[in-house]
Parts: C-alpha cells; sequence; structure tokens
C-alpha cells in the first residue's frame, strides 16, 4: 500500500462494531429453534448462525464450543417450559383436586401442545447421555417436583411426577394422546397410596 492510500485508508473512520447486548439470547433463541426442527443432532454453530441472522464468528464469540451452546439452550427451553407448565396447572385449580388437574394437564400436553411435549422431551433424550448437561437435566426434574410440591406433599408430588413422565414418555414413545378421563384413575391411585 502506497503513503497516499495509507493516509487515505486513516482518514476513513473506522467501522463501528454494532453493539447487540441480546445477541447470546438470541443465538440460544435461535438454538432451540434449530433443535426443534431437526433434533439435537442437527445443531451446529453454522446453522444457528444462519437461524439467528448473524456472523459465525458471533457464535465462536459467545460459546466456547457447541456443548455450551447447547447448555444454554437447554438452560432457556428449561425455563420456558417450566414457565409453561407452572401456569397451565394452576390454571387447572390442583388445590382443589391435584389428581384431576394432572390429568388435564397430560391431556394439554399430548393432545394440544404435542410439539412443545417433543421437544422438551428430545432435549432430556439427547442430553441424558452427557455427563456436562445431566446437573442440568437433574435441575430441570427438581424445578417440576418443587412445582408439585406446591400442592401437595413431597411424597405425593414425587409420585404424581413418576406418573406424569410415565404417560408423556409414552405420549411421545407411542404417538398417543391422552384423554384426562384416562390419565386422572392413575393420578387419583397414586396420591392415594402416598
Amino acid at each position: 500500500m502506497g503513503a497516499v492510500e495509507s493516509e487515505e485508508a486513516a482518514a476513513r473512520p473506522a467501522r463501528a462494531r454494532r453493539y447487540d447486548p441480546e445477541r447470546r439470547l438470541r443465538i440460544a433463541r435461535a438454538a432451540m429453534r434449530v433443535v426443534g426442527r431437526g433434533g439435537v443432532a442437527g445443531l451446529s454453530f453454522r446453522a444457528v448462525a444462519v437461524e439467528a441472522d448473524v456472523p459465525l464468528g458471533s457464535l465462536t464469540y459467545h460459546f466456547a464450543d457447541k456443548d455450551e451452546l447447547l447448555q444454554t439452550a437447554m438452560t432457556l427451553a428449561r425455563e420456558q417450559s417450566g414457565e409453561m407448565l407452572a401456569a397451565l396447572l394452576a390454571g387447572f385449580a390442583p388445590e382443589r383436586d391435584l389428581a384431576a388437574a394432572m390429568a388435564r394437564l397430560v391431556e394439554e400436553l399430548s393432545v394440544h401442545r404435542r410439539g412443545q411435549l417433543v421437544l422438551d422431551y428430545e432435549w432430556i433424550f439427547a442430553t441424558s447421555g452427557r455427563p456436562e448437561l445431566a446437573e442440568a437435566n437433574a435441575r430441570w426434574n427438581e424445578e417440576g417436583l418443587a412445582l408439585f410440591e406446591r400442592y401437595a406433599g413431597p411424597a405425593q408430588a414425587q409420585a404424581a411426577s413418576v406418573v406424569l413422565h410415565g404417560l408423556l414418555f409414552e405420549a411421545v414413545a407411542l404417538g398417543r394422546r391422552i384423554a384426562a378421563a384416562e390419565a386422572e384413575p392413575l393420578f387419583r391411585a397414586v396420591l392415594a397410596a402416598s
């Protein structure tokens, strides 16, 4: 580069970096959508960069590796799922009849919110064999138990959680849609026995 070109380059204002404080969160949300479409196996920095509409380098700036991105996206998915679950359950008046409320929750998730249910289990299954994500999986379960303990004692909450997960697993694995009338006797039996 000649002296004139060097002076011209120095005279041009430097391109300002765009300040984007939400970029890390936007990338994590994009990762959730990528997983929602193609499962955890479809998660790559390139796919997430395209989905988030950010340069590929942004991912390596905000996340050390794919595992960190996966853990961040999983935490976000867990939080969103937990908020949805709490709102749904509260709307079914569990303080009056926990068995009926849990049965309605099964129907709502297995019939009307099936996509979200499948995605939640996709997260759980895909990360269950990964020791670095074991803590995140354990937290997901603990938060569910804490939610049920708002309406029942620890033993009843544990029993209700086991039945809930068994029914939801069956709904996902076998493609079943489970009516509240089918689930309610199971919840009544375990809640009465605990």
